[in-house]
């Protein structure tokens, strides 16, 4: 797997058990999370269309794809990050 792949796939991962993890604390109570859990949940689906067309061409000239799937990336990990403070 090449760099970027791999990169990628751990920027995935984490984000993604940064989810699970929010979404059950959302689950067991707070109402203000449930609400931007799924505002995030619209955006992480987004992400998903767009990380794998980007990771299938990870390798290849893909800096501007990949530089819009990181700031979508991060938008995410932050918006997580909030919800997750709210415990």
């Amino acid at each position: 797997m090449s760099d970027e792949k791999n990169s990628l796939e751990k920027v995935k991962e984490s984000i993604e058990q940064l989810r699970d993890e929010i979404k059950l604390k959302a689950h067991l109570g707070k109402a203000e999370a449930q609400e931007e859990l799924n505002k995030l949940d619209k955006k992480w689906n987004d992400f998903l269309g767009q990380y794998k067309p980007v990771a299938d061409e990870a390798g290849k000239t893909m800096e501007s794809a990949g530089e819009a799937l990181g700031l979508a990336a991060d938008e995410l990990k932050a918006g997580y990050e909030r919800i997750r403070k709210l415990f």
